[in-house]
């Protein structure tokens, strides 16, 4: 019988687009619900499953959507809007998806995206995988991971979970996909948080989990092969981040007006309280506005560089982590400004807990306490001042 699988095509972003857009739609009703009870979202990683936004990256012929990260992005940014701890489990996934791509060899790549695609794995891992990494000893043909992967986010809800750490005696970190359930790995939940109560964050424990040594990524007979795209890993960590964060902000402004539109039916406002609300509602969509076309631009840029990983050079990976810091910078600081800002612009009853807007804030918040780097405008300045770029690494 004839395979014609590599004859598939993927689809027009568009039919992606608005396909989270009815996953938004689905989301959204029960958002503020799972907000109160900070349970983790099986269901919803569930729905995600089921429409195909977990394999929105993957390969056509293994029945992925064989999407650009520019559509991605967008997708996180429409799923965050409804419900911001899932679109940041979303934004996580797809690096964590990807991250094959970034590091490992040409086998693997072809691998994992035949297998995470074909089976609709949903990946998990740490925000902060260098913050405190495992300690891997090895046995000969294994490794045995030992230690805590903190703030992991989403492990009891995932498939997959990205291991990382470094062999007692060596400085190059190692990369090794576990199934969530394996054998030596446990999860500690996190403490409440006030914000992004459905991550199902907390740390993942691991007490000689055993790995084989083909599952190191990038490694060839325990020796790591390098490539420039290798550090592009961190840079679409931060541009999932920075689309999360805007998806947020987004849905705040959206929901603030819904909720004013409706308060005002019932009582209008005066000429001159009308004139007012509408300048604060244009300041707000205008600075939303502006990032979201600059993140646009900045994933557009992202797929030109992606789409030439093999020939991709270090100075060009330098320019565009400089445009990805001043976009996550942005990003940032839109957000807490849309998110507090569309508290005040729907009127005295916004503050209302049946309201639903303080979620938004408390969202944002709790994502830049973890997240916040005020370095970033000093490395998008020393690049202005004197042309400096940041220095490639996996994490920097």
């Amino acid at each position: 019988m004839t395979d014609t699988t590599t004859d598939a095509v993927p689809e027009a972003a568009e039919v992606w687009l608005r396909r989270a857009e009815e996953v938004a739609a689905r989301l959204a009703p029960g958002a503020a619900r799972r907000d109160r009870e900070g349970t983790p979202p099986v269901r919803e990683i569930r729905l995600l499953k089921e429409t195909g936004l977990v394999t929105l990256l993957g390969p056509v012929e293994y029945g992925g959507a064989g999407q650009n990260w520019s559509t991605a992005f967008r997708v996180v940014r429409t799923v965050a809007a409804a419900d911001a701890s899932v679109g940041e489990l979303l934004a996580h996934h797809y690096v964590w998806v990807s991250i094959a791509e970034f590091i490992g060899t040409d086998e693997k790549i072809q691998h994992i995206g035949e297998v995470s695609a074909r089976a609709r794995w949903f990946f998990s891992g740490s925000s902060k995988p260098r913050s405190a990494p495992l300690v891997i000893q090895d046995t000969g043909h294994e490794m045995l991971f030992h230690g805590r992967l903190e703030r992991a986010l989403g492990h009891p809800v995932s498939d997959i979970t990205i291991l990382e750490g470094f062999l007692e005696d060596g400085d190059t970190p190692i990369s090794a996909l576990a199934m969530s359930d394996h054998v030596g790995l446990s999860f500690e939940p996190g403490a409440e948080e006030f914000g992004l109560r459905s991550l199902a964050a907390g740390t993942v424990v691991a007490d000689g989990a055993n790995i084989p040594w083909t599952g190191a990524l990038g490694h060839v007979d325990k020796t790591f092969v390098p490539r420039v795209y290798n550090t592009f890993l961190t840079p679409a960590f931060q541009l999932a981040q920075a689309n999360a964060l805007i998806g947020a902000a987004r849905g705040a402004l959206d929901a603030a007006a819904r909720h004013a539109r409706e308060q005002w039916s019932d009582s209008p406002l005066t000429e001159a309280a009308a004139s007012d609300a509408a300048r604060h509602f244009g300041a707000l969509a205008s600075a939303l506005w502006a990032v979201e076309a600059f993140a646009d631009a900045v994933g557009a840029e992202a797929d030109a560089l992606h789409a030439r990983r093999r020939t991709v050079t270090e100075q060009e990976r330098g320019r565009h982590a400089v445009r990805v810091a001043a976009l996550a910078a942005q990003a940032g600081a839109a957000a807490d400004a849309v998110t507090a800002g569309a508290l005040g612009a729907a009127g005295p009853g916004g503050a209302e807990a049946a309201a639903g807007l303080d979620r938004y804030w408390r969202d944002t918040r709790a994502r830049r306490v973890h997240e916040d780097d005020p370095g970033r405008a000093r490395v998008v300045g020393r690049h202005l001042l004197h042309g400096e770029v940041p220095r490639p690494t996996w994490y920097a």
